[in-house]
Parts: structure tokens; C-alpha cells; sequence
């Protein structure tokens, strides 16, 4: 296989944004999502995998990755990408707990500046897009977000992007009991609509995910 670029970013929903009245069921539904895309790549030949580390999807995706890689793929690295050092200074425990732990197992961490300022979030989802592949973005529709801005950005690089759409509802849908079945996704590429959002009608290399 002949790989140009082996890396690929990750972006998902901020906490504030997911229902997380119950947040082990939307971790383990919204990780599976994430999961069965990263298996996807993985399959295409991507082994580097950028995360901005925010609560959420995000951390969620970072679990998953580093799953993926102690259990089935070793050359998968995750690379986590910090705005700042004090990203996470006032986040409730049950977020920053993970979240150390994650960057403790991370091949790589890369931390832009001491201390929050404006703009650092957006350089962040910058930086990580730059020399990427393909950008996993778990997104809501919600016009005003970084993550808009980001898959923006990811489009005018013409960076193939992967839109996944957060679940709902109390019932899974019967694909979650069998996430192994994700490699078969690979070869449905072609059939999925880019129709996720008129803001995103323009861009030629958008995927939809909607399960």
C-alpha cells in the first residue's frame, strides 16, 4: 500500500454540547462511533492520529485509539494536541482524570503555550490539520463552532473529511453489539452523501456518517 500521509486528525463535540445525563451510555455509544471510523482509517493506512484532547468526544476518541493500538495495531500513535498547559485546570475530576491518564500514554504530546488566550483553541485545530490526511469530526450541525471552523479549514487544504453525527436516543441501534463488522463501511465510501449541512454543500471531499 502506498501512503502519502499516515495521519489523521480528530475532533468531536465539546461535553456542554452531548446530553450527559447518562454519561457512561453516551461514552460507550458515541465511542463506538468513533471506534468503527477509526478502524476505517486505520484500514486505509493511517498510523498517526492527532486529538485536541477537549471533554467529550474528544477524550473518547483518545480512549479508543489507545485501545486500538495496545490491543490490535501497534503502530498506531495517538498525539495529543493541548492549547495550553492549563487546558484542563478547571474541569470537574471525571474529565480530568482521564484525560492525564490519557496523555500519560500518549506517544506524543504537543502543548502550544503556557497559559489560555484567545485564539489558542483555533491555532490548536490549525496546527493539527496541517500536514494531515483526512480530519474525523463528530459534529452536531450547530453553525457556530470551532469545529465548523475547523472542517472549513481541513476543506479549503483539501483534506478529506469525515463528518459523524452524535447519537440519540435511549435505543442502540443493532450495529453496536458487532463493531468488528466496521472494515465493511470501507468499500461504501462512494455511496455516502456529502449533504450533511448546506455549510458543507461546497466541499468536494466531505463523508457523512449518520448511523
Amino acid at each position: 500500500m502506498h501512503i502519502l500521509n499516515t495521519t489523521c486528525s480528530v475532533i468531536g463535540i465539546h461535553a456542554h454540547r452531548i446530553g450527559l445525563d447518562r454519561p457512561a451510555f453516551h461514552r460507550e455509544r458515541m465511542g463506538t462511533l468513533i471506534e468503527r471510523e477509526l478502524r476505517i482509517a486505520i484500514h486505509d493506512g493511517l498510523r498517526v492520529f492527532r486529538v485536541g484532547m477537549n471533554p467529550g468526544a474528544d477524550i473518547w476518541a483518545a480512549e479508543r485509539i489507545i485501545a486500538l493500538r495496545d490491543r490490535h495495531f501497534p503502530d498506531v500513535a495517538l498525539h495529543c494536541y493541548l492549547p495550553c498547559e492549563t487546558h484542563a485546570n478547571h474541569w470537574p475530576e471525571y474529565w480530568r482524570e482521564p484525560y492525564f491518564a490519557l496523555l500519560a500514554q500518549a506517544d506524543e504530546v504537543i502543548v502550544l503555550q503556557n497559559r489560555y488566550a484567545k485564539g489558542c483553541m483555533s491555532r490548536r485545530n490549525r496546527l493539527m490539520i496541517d500536514g494531515s490526511r483526512t480530519l474525523i469530526a463528530v459534529h452536531d450541525n450547530v453553525a457556530d463552532s470551532g469545529i465548523v471552523r475547523t472542517v472549513s479549514y481541513a476543506e479549503s487544504k483539501g483534506i478529506e473529511t469525515v463528518i459523524l453525527r452524535p447519537l440519540e436516543g435511549p435505543d442502540a441501534p443493532a450495529w453496536l453489539v458487532h463493531p468488528a463488522e466496521s472494515d465493511q463501511l470501507s468499500a461504501n465510501r462512494s455511496q455516502m452523501s456529502s449533504t450533511y449541512s448546506a455549510m458543507f454543500s461546497s466541499g468536494k471531499s466531505a463523508i457523512m456518517r449518520a448511523w
